[in-house]
């Protein structure tokens, strides 16, 4: 069989990103079946939604494709609250009624158009006429996502709308238009966002789009149908080798031994197949990755060699509950 060879990224690759507004900087571990997704998304201009259980990083994702890529990255987290009009604008009512209160006469001034706020999505699709609105337009300005300081707009933007399943269903379908056609119309200015991309007057590359799910709730079909889908899960038939290859990326040996990383492990596997026979929540990656945090950073660095294992191994005994006993 004929070996295949991806344009952008690279399978069993670890990608390193700085930090990001309260995004730190850190490591990702890029398997083979992310990497392949993460080209098809490029290839298609499909979003990318990626669903599986929590801690498994699933956000993370995106930042390390936007570090590979050299591109901006721009994230929105979805809560109960937010609304699919949120994320194309926000038009403030309010505002615009306290400034004929003031006395504002002038009718350009209280045009509509100055109480109009881009949302995440006018930012990623058009990024100058965002631009343009929030900075020359919009009289008060509410919000503006937050974008990594990294990475060249010339490039494009990797777009992370994080957790869609904590929303209610109308989120998804509002997005139905955006996500099939790669655009959107804001009736009040008669402008149509995405319908050329560019930026300083050059052309952009599309924006990579991925969506998180931790699967709380149905999302549906016809916005799935839209999307390409990973499903990230932990590797229950190879349950060591999976952990210990991630667990690598993070600590270097002078911090947390390869025994200590099996030792933890081993409790990690315990209590997950405990929370499985109970129908509780299971310890994931996330929290085998505090856990061994936990160890390094509660461990005098001056103590090393077989010292510092023993010291960890008392330690382990007295912390892991707090990290992977979920629930009793």
């Amino acid at each position: 069989m004929t070996a295949t060879t991806l344009k952008h990224f690279q399978a069993d690759s670890v990608i390193d990103y700085a930090d990001c507004g309260s995004w730190r900087q850190g490591r990702y571990f890029l398997d083979k079946a992310s990497a392949y997704a993460l080209e098809m998304a490029l290839a298609t201009r499909r979003p990318l939604l990626v669903k599986g259980e929590p801690g498994l990083g699933k956000s993370y994702l995106a930042r390390a494709a936007a570090a590979k890529l050299k591109r901006k990255f721009i994230a929105e987290v979805v809560n109960i609250n937010t609304e699919g009009q949120d994320l194309l604008w926000r038009y403030d009512p309010v505002a615009r009624l306290n400034d004929a209160h003031a006395g504002i006469k002038d009718d350009d001034k209280l045009n509509p158009k100055h109480y109009l706020n881009p949302g995440v999505l006018w930012w990623t699709f058009g990024w100058d006429s965002a631009a343009k609105q929030y900075n020359d337009v919009c009289r008060h300005k509410v919000y503006r996502p937050q974008i990594s300081d990294d990475g060249e707009l010339d490039n494009g933007i990797v777009l992370l709308i994080d957790e869609i399943d904590k929303a209610e269903p109308s989120l998804p379908n509002a997005l139905l238009e955006v996500l099939g056609n790669g655009g959107f119309d804001v009736p009040l200015l008669g402008e149509t966002i995405g319908k050329t991309l560019q930026t300083a007057d050059k052309q952009a590359a599309p924006p990579l789009v991925i969506i998180t799910s931790n699967d709380e709730r149905e999302l549906p079909a016809a916005f799935i149908r839209r999307c390409l889908v990973l499903h990230l899960a932990v590797d229950d038939k190879n349950l060591e080798t999976w952990f210990l290859e991630r667990a690598k990326v993070h600590f270097n040996d002078s911090q947390c031994s390869h025994a200590i990383k099996r030792l933890a492990l081993q409790q990690l596997i315990a209590d997950r197949q405990e929370a499985e026979r109970h129908g509780t929540i299971k310890a994931g990656l996330a929290e085998y990755l505090d856990l061994l945090a936990a160890l390094d950073e509660m461990t005098d660095s001056s103590v090393q060699g077989q010292e510092r294992d023993t010291y960890q191994q008392c330690l382990l005994a007295e912390i892991q509950h707090f990290v992977l006993r979920k629930a009793l």
